[in-house]
């Protein structure tokens, strides 16, 4: 599996910006939060898969900002040798997930890309839960998706279903979970930089 250093200078090898850069990191450090909340509450998750995955699920953005960037980070993953588990993360972290007859109306190859393993849902979630560098809330996300698609589209079915079944999961909301840990750090990093500790 490609390292997290690796999958930083893949980034910069074809040309991120360093809003995509800022913004794949956070993501890659909430799948994190999220994904040893899991290994807390028993899950076998792949933490480097998570770390990673996080890291390269919007190379696709390289290309387009389309919906169509997801299907292409996972095609340009492949064409250089990524591990087959990060290319399906990119591939299928659009919006909640993209179904059959959503790809067939975007004229997608036909494919898999709604999240399956419980490492492309973290990363999808955590995805949903970042701007840029930020951790926003879910329903910001949400709000933008129905001013751009319209109040009832799948995008925004998809991502509340997916909520919900990591919420599931974890008896807690993710969301909460994520602010939690990153309030705490965000004081410590504080308190250390003005040289309290």
């Amino acid at each position: 599996m490609i390292k997290e250093q690796e999958a930083l200078n893949l980034l910069r090898k074809e040309n991120s910006s360093e809003a995509l850069i800022k913004h794949s990191i956070t993501v890659s450090e909430v799948s994190i939060i999220l994904a040893l909340a899991f290994k807390e509450k028993g899950y076998s998750v792949d933490l480097d898969l998570v770390r990673v995955g996080g890291l390269l699920h919007d190379i696709g953005r390289v290309i387009t900002h389309s919906v169509l960037h997801g299907y292409l980070g996972g095609r340009l993953l492949r064409e250089r040798g990524i591990d087959e588990r990060i290319a399906r993360i990119a591939e299928r972290h659009v919006g909640g997930g993209i179904s059959d007859e959503e790809a067939k109306k975007l004229g997608l190859p036909k494919g898999r890309y709604m999240p399956e393993s419980l490492e492309e849902k973290i990363v999808c979630f955590a995805d949903k839960i970042v701007e840029i560098s930020h951790i926003i809330p879910l329903e910001k996300t949400l709000d933008k998706l129905r001013e751009e698609l319209g109040y009832e589209n799948n995008a925004v079915k998809n991502i509340i279903e997916l909520k919900d079944e990591l919420t599931r999961l974890l008896d807690h909301d993710p969301e909460e979970i994520v602010k939690k840990v990153w309030l705490k750090r965000q004081a410590s990093d504080f308190i250390s930089s003005e040289g309290w500790i």
